[in-house]
């Protein structure tokens, strides 16, 4: 790959990434807590072009106060699709999908007719119809743009500009190689304004709901199960079972199912973690034929101190696998209906008779509600990408630790920072701050340096994980992991609620036969998808 195309990519990355779509309402996506930018053109602002529209000249949707072009539905539809496939692509083709074929030939639901660009073309109206309708209500409500919301969006329009510069062509010639022929720069910074008016309406109203401990405990008691969780130990003895090709009749090879039985006997008698660990780890070391051993990347020469290594850790690595932790409730499955019956304690073991296998289960922790403490932390990303190799990368994340240490040092000079230097789409806005995070949401690295017991408020430090280099800062404990979960369900019951009532104070409508003329997907979108992809995995 050459320079410029790296470049073209980064720059429709970064493009890809001004468009967060989040939160549910309604059964849809909406705005992320930390999306980007966005307000728009009223109809008195918005240049109509030639067209076919029947709702006049090149207008594909309109509201009472805003009108959409042809070529911003086409930016929105061509995005929505490159975010879904690199989010989702690896699994839709087990459905059938092929992302080299024409979508109108592809059925979402072939019992009903939809094609897969039907889908996306309906997934681009309700997105552009919840923006409308929300851009609606703020400026009703006196919202409107401010300094800092229309400099986020200069930069990201000047960093269009200079990776275009870099890559030896134009802007405008990038963004329709991204998103197809007719899409503008101003199309695109149309959209950035719309859906950051949009996003402050949803912030104020979303952030400005109010709960009390009460509450918190009144919803929890009303939805236990939802909030209901078990930690335990299993391991399953499996035993042969063949089936007939010619009758489908099932056959058991009684000598394996005695033997599997056999080893579950033996194990249900532990009745501590370490006694189970112990047994399993003996049990494997004379069964090595039911762990996998990762390949050694030496040669084949390899000693057999190395192979013996190699089956160790491959041993600790099954007993590791285990402990199960945090299993939800339900009592639909044997094991299910065993774990969570309200007479189980501590140490409590158990066998379940499955078709092919015993299952052996240690309890460790009863049905419980997580009382974990998340925590809130702010980062910047810094990735080897943007400064070509991995020392250069490092290099930068600390200059800017320094460039903070030789500050103000507080929490808000960190968030400007983050807000300068981040290439995190997800918390650019935000000052890089993630709230209420729970242990094991993030990447390993990221994880242990923000639940590490002698973590204080205020620290600071690198941390290195698959996405490049982070500048954390710690801010502190937040709420325990159950009622942030019911903090987010009262959050979104209410909103969701409020959003139903816009919608029938604000209508939206679309020029259906106009926006078929959109092209979601061409051959030449393959650059755009990838980096769209490079933009999630940076979240």
């Amino acid at each position: 790959m050459n320079n410029g195309n790296l470049r073209k990519k980064l720059l429709i990355a970064a493009i890809a990434a001004t468009v967060a779509v989040c939160t549910t309402v309604s059964g849809c996506s909406v705005f992320n807590d930390q999306s980007s930018d966005s307000s728009a053109k009223t109809s008195e602002e918005a240049s109509v072009s030639e067209g076919s529209s029947s709702l006049g000249g090149n207008i594909a949707a309109k509201s009472k106060s805003y009108q959409i072009s042809l070529p911003v539905m086409q930016y929105l539809a061509r995005y929505n699709y490159q975010r879904y496939l690199s989010q989702y692509g690896q699994y839709m083709q087990y459905y059938g999908f092929d992302s080299t074929v024409d979508l109108h030939s592809q059925y979402y639901n072939e019992e009903s007719g939809v094609t897969w660009y039907d889908y996306f073309l309906d997934m681009t109206k309700q997105y552009m119809e919840q923006t409308l309708i929300m851009a609606e209500a703020a400026k009703a409500d006196g919202i409107e743009l401010d300094e800092k919301d229309l400099a986020s969006i200069k930069e990201t329009m000047d960093s269009m500009s200079s990776s275009a510069k870099e890559s030896g062509t134009t802007v405008s010639q990038l963004i329709v190689d991204s998103y197809g022929e007719g899409v503008t720069a101003e199309d695109i910074e149309e959209c950035l304004k719309l859906t950051q008016l949009a996003q402050k309406y949803y912030d104020k109203i979303h952030n400005g709901y109010k709960y009390t401990e009460e509450d918190y405990e009144k919803y929890y008691n009303e939805h236990k199960e939802s909030y209901t969780f078990a930690d335990f130990m299993t391991y399953s003895f499996n035993y042969n079972v063949s089936t007939s090709s010619d009758t489908s009749e099932t056959s058991v090879d009684e000598e394996s199912k005695k033997e599997a039985k056999k080893f579950a006997d033996e194990l249900v008698k532990c009745k501590t973690q370490d006694e189970f660990k112990d047994y399993l780890r003996d049990y494997l070391k004379t069964h090595p034929d039911r762990v996998t051993i990762q390949e050694s990347s030496e040669s084949s020469g390899e000693t057999a101190e190395s192979s013996e290594d190699a089956l160790n850790k491959a041993i600790e690595s099954a007993v590791d696998a285990a402990y199960t932790k945090k299993y939800g409730y339900e009592v639909t499955s044997d094991a299910g209906k065993w774990i969570f019956d309200s007479s189980r304690k501590q140490n409590d073991t158990y066998i379940v008779n499955g078709s092919d296998n015993y299952t052996v289960l240690l309890m460790m922790k009863p049905a419980y509600r997580d009382e974990s403490i998340n925590k809130n932390v702010r980062h910047i990303l810094v990735t080897s990408s943007t400064y070509e190799t991995d020392e250069k990368a490092k290099k930068k994340a600390d200059e800017i630790l320094e460039e903070y240490n030789s500050g103000e040092q507080t929490a808000e000079a960190f968030g400007k920072l983050a807000q300068k230097y981040t290439e995190d789409p997800g918390s650019k806005n935000t000052g890089g701050l993630y709230e209420n995070v729970s242990e094991g949401q993030m990447v390993t690295e990221f994880n242990d340096w923000i639940f590490d017991e002698s973590r204080k408020p205020g620290d600071t430090g690198i941390v290195k994980t698959s996405y490049g280099y982070h500048v954390m800062y710690f801010v502190g404990d937040s709420l325990p992991a159950w009622q942030t979960g019911i903090d987010t369900a009262l959050r979104t019951e209410a909103f969701n609620d409020h959003y139903n009532k816009l919608k029938e104070k604000y209508t939206v409508e679309f020029d259906d036969e106009f926006l078929k003329t959109i092209e979601i997907y061409t051959p030449e979108s393959s650059a755009a998808e990838s980096a769209a992809e490079s933009a999630e995995k940076s979240k």
